[in-house]
């Protein structure tokens, strides 16, 4: 798989970027799936419409109070209205990189950075944040499954 586009979040009042893709409810009532000719006439990227996004789209979050809210969403989703919607749908770990990249691994969101804040989301509510720092790189060796060698 090819390395991919990261979401963007704002957190403590900065924009950053988020190597992880909470899902949201297709069947929201504000979240709208785009026809084929709506996407073309109104919105094409050519990173959405690449290999570097396979979900289709790019969202936009922000955490404010502790909460988690979808904020934008571009490619084959849109939201209708201007209000961020509560993401009390989602329970799981959000990661945002920081610093700079120590190994490239051109396979989702694998590659390895100075440090990351993990954010771990309950019912959209954050119960626990960390921040954790890499003690090594990765290699290419740490991706294979050695418990399947012959």
């Amino acid at each position: 798989m090819t390395a991919q586009v990261h979401e963007k979040i704002r957190y403590r009042g900065k924009r950053m970027r988020l190597a992880s893709t909470p899902h949201f409810p297709s069947d929201h009532p504000r979240i709208k799936i785009l026809t084929d000719e709506e996407f073309r006439v109104g919105y094409f990227d050519k990173t959405i419409g690449s290999t570097a996004c396979w979900r289709g789209y790019i969202g936009s979050w922000s955490i404010r109070r502790g909460k988690l809210y979808l904020t934008k969403v571009e490619g084959r989703f849109c939201i209708e209205g201007k209000e961020s919607i509560y993401a009390d749908w989602f329970t799981g770990e959000l990661h945002i990189p920081r610093g700079g990249i120590l190994d490239y691994v051109h396979a989702g969101f694998d590659s390895v950075y100075e440090k990351e804040i993990i954010l771990k989301v309950e019912q959209g509510v954050v119960i626990n944040t960390e921040t954790v720092i890499p003690t090594r790189k990765i290699g290419y060796n740490d991706l294979i499954d050695h418990d399947n060698d012959l």
